[in-house]
């Protein structure tokens, strides 16, 4: 696929891996072949890959030129949503309902944002929104967008775009339970995961200390994070208490899969039971699959894995994607 690493997106049939500057590369989801392609528009600094998408027989893909509908099986081009203009490029997207938000940088001025929100099925701008600092990538949820903008996050209104609330501590990232609607806040300045009320970004409680993957949580509010000590956590959502934890589970990313816990770094993929890793002989219960990558070709940096149906995609920034079934 096309260099760049970003989060591949799956329909039955087909998986649709995007690049740098626009780039979309459409894989059979059973054997890896290419079945069309996009190439990027030599853009890739001001226009990282971004997350396709997947609606129906359409994929949809925001780029350089804004929002752009591809049609699954053949790659052809159906719409174009304009962008916001030559001023700004894209930073991240995010599919809720129906709609795509995607955050933009003014590349002119360095220090201001925007935030759309695109309703897919007709192409309709519902908003857009303007911000005083530079945005990441929006997550959509609860009713809410949420924005790390800056040293300080804030929360739109899903439905107005409108600043809902701000809150008063750095963000790096946000993960939203579905269920509860609670906010969790990544990359915090002390290195802890930052449990938030989604209504007025305050911070509840705090989990792990010296996070360097995650935090995950699934719908039985199960939370997961590896530490940088290599130590694999998990917590209960609600009240913030330690379940359970294994050493020896060093990681870049961390996924809730059904009823297990999936860890990826450059060259491996591990699996734990949520319900903890432990046999009644006090041995611990984890599968190992270990990626094989062709001669010469390296990766120091997993990709954003997608885990789904028993299987693993896992799109390494050097432009290959990698698949097999959870260990």
């Amino acid at each position: 696929v096309e260099p760049g690493g970003g989060a591949c997106a799956l329909s039955p049939q087909v998986l649709v891996c995007p690049g740098n500057g626009g780039a979309v590369t459409a894989l059979g989801a059973a054997d890896g072949k290419e079945r069309w392609k996009v190439p990027g528009r030599g853009e890739g600094l001001r226009s990282a890959p971004q997350y396709p998408a997947v609606v129906g027989d359409t994929a949809y893909v925001t780029g350089p030129d804004g929002v752009v509908a591809y049609g699954l099986a053949d790659g052809k081009e159906r719409r174009r949503v304009p962008g916001p203009g030559g001023d700004w490029a894209v930073k991240g997207t995010d599919l809720r309902d129906g709609v795509l938000y995607s955050t933009y940088v003014n590349v002119r001025d360095e220090r201001t944002g925007l935030v759309t929100a695109v309703r897919l099925r007709d192409g309709k701008e519902l908003w857009r929104s303007p911000l005083d600092g530079l945005p990441e990538q929006p997550v959509a949820g609860a009713g809410r967008v949420f924005v790390p903008v800056g040293t300080a996050p804030v929360a739109l209104d899903a439905r107005t775009g409108k600043v809902a609330a701000r809150g008063a501590e750095y963000c790096g990232g946000f993960v939203v339970h579905g269920k509860s609607g609670t906010v969790l806040c990544s990359a915090r300045q002390d290195g802890t995961v930052g449990v938030l009320d989604a209504r007025t970004l305050r911070t509840v409680r705090t989990l792990g200390s010296g996070v360097a993957a995650g935090p995950a949580v699934n719908d039985a509010g199960l939370v997961a994070l590896v530490d940088a000590e290599g130590t694999l956590f998990a917590y209960d959502l609600e009240s913030g208490r330690e379940r359970w934890r294994v050493a020896g589970a060093s990681a870049d990313r961390v996924h809730l899969a059904g009823d297990r816990v999936v860890t990826t770094d450059e060259d491996e993929i591990r699996t734990y039971p949520a319900a903890g890793p432990f046999l009644s002989t006090g041995e611990e219960e984890y599968a190992v699959y270990r990626l094989s990558l062709p001669t010469g070709f390296a990766s120091e940096v997993a990709g954003e894995p997608l885990v789904a149906g028993g299987a693993a995609f896992l799109p390494l920034p050097g432009g290959l994607v990698v698949s097999g079934y959870l260990p």
